[in-house]
């Protein structure tokens, strides 16, 4: 530490700009010796009146001993010139000082975890037993807590889902990440008779899907074709949980997957809730249809048509398009599925419409704005960075 000489803007000795920030000739500037009340003297000399050879600075920036040398502290001088004792000290060598200054700091000195991304039982080594923990806790089997809890959330998004588990096998295979990919799927419910289907339209490549339905018993699902991928499912409180996902991300077969929900016909659209992941572990944008209504046809499609610009700060303006006359709610969701605002509800004509959304009230992150209208349902994700 350089002998500290004057400062150009006293006031505040402790802040972290004026201990890193400027200088003469290389020298820090931090107090201006010739103050008389908070000077130089008064702020930094101990209680035999005489400058000490060291002073400890704690994380906030803060003095807090003034030994005369590292291996002798009995110097139990505050610093603020005052002479009272340091909170807590009553003397001793410096390395006990530091001690007590770890112990105070708490968990901003825990060195936080050390386990490797996608290494959920902790044991330095990637391979099919992360997989089988990671299914386990998507499907609800298992509970992870702590760092194995982090380990599992491969793109820290703060969910554990089918695109950290498509993430982990790609970390085991050493697969490297393609291209940005942004995806779009149309997702079609049909019910046919006590069953319904899941149709899946993918613009790129699935890698994984996972649904999570509302019943009161558990109903077996069953994927078409694809006999390449593998499907687990459980039930518990209410939730059946399905994934199908390859062991060696081999996507579904050309793109298009159909999923059969038997007995289970009479399934509303808000009782299911379906992620598609693409190879990289990345959510597809998706536009959900019901069955019996080709809401496609005419000059007009159902769909987000432009959410410009993206990345935005702090406003973005979202354009969309109906086909039909009808009621219209264009919502915004955060990653957890929570509805943090509402850029438009009320009756809609047919055609294009555009709205502007301000978010200078919410933090920086991924959002989802959700347009439903009747049983038409579609969404774009949004980045804001501030």
């Amino acid at each position: 530490m350089k002998f500290i000489s004057s400062l150009t803007d006293p006031g505040q000795p402790y802040s972290c700009t004026q201990w890193q920030n400027g200088g003469i000739s290389g020298m820090p500037m931090v107090l201006d010796e010739n103050q008389s009340s908070t000077g130089f003297f008064s702020l930094f000399h101990d209680s035999w009146n005489a400058f000490p050879t060291f002073v400890l600075i704690d994380h906030t920036m803060t003095v807090r001993a003034k030994p005369w040398t590292l291996e002798n502290n009995s110097n139990t001088s505050s610093c603020d010139g005052n002479n009272g004792t340091v909170s807590g000290w009553s003397g001793g060598d410096t390395e006990d000082f530091l001690q007590q200054l770890l112990d105070e700091c708490g968990s901003l000195c825990e060195g936080g975890c050390a386990t490797a991304a996608g290494d959920l039982n902790e044991d330095e080594i990637l391979n099919i037993q992360d997989i089988i923990t990671m299914v386990n806790q998507i499907l609800g089997s298992t509970s992870l807590e702590g760092c194995a809890l982090e380990a599992a959330d491969m793109n820290m998004d703060g969910i554990i889902n089918i695109q950290d588990l498509i993430s982990l096998v790609n970390a085991i295979l050493g697969t490297a990440r393609s291209a940005q990919l942004d995806g779009h799927a149309k997702v079609e419910y049909v019910a046919s008779g006590q069953d319904m289907m899941i149709h899946v339209d993918s613009d790129v490549d699935v890698a994984g899907i996972q649904l999570s339905l509302l019943s009161d018993i558990q109903v077996d699902i069953e994927l078409k074709d694809n006999s390449h991928i593998n499907q687990e499912f459980s039930f518990k409180n209410g939730i059946t949980r399905y994934l199908a996902y390859s062991m060696f991300n081999q996507p579904f077969d050309s793109r298009i997957a159909e999923i059969l929900i038997k007995s289970s016909g009479d399934l509303a659209m808000d009782d299911i809730e379906i992620t598609v992941a693409d190879i990289n572990g990345d959510a597809l944008y998706l536009s959900h249809l019901q069955s019996g209504q080709n809401y496609q046809s005419g000059p007009h499609s159902f769909e987000i048509s432009k959410l410009y610009p993206n990345p935005f700060n702090p406003s973005t303006e979202v354009s969309f398009s109906l086909p039909v006359d009808g009621h219209v709610q264009l919502a915004v969701y955060d990653i957890r599925g929570q509805k943090v605002g509402m850029i438009f509800e009320g009756a809609q004509s047919v055609g294009q419409h555009s709205y502007t959304w301000n978010a200078s009230n919410l933090p920086s992150g991924v959002y989802y704005i959700r347009l439903q209208a009747g049983d038409m349902v579609t969404s774009q994700k949004a980045l804001l960075i501030k």
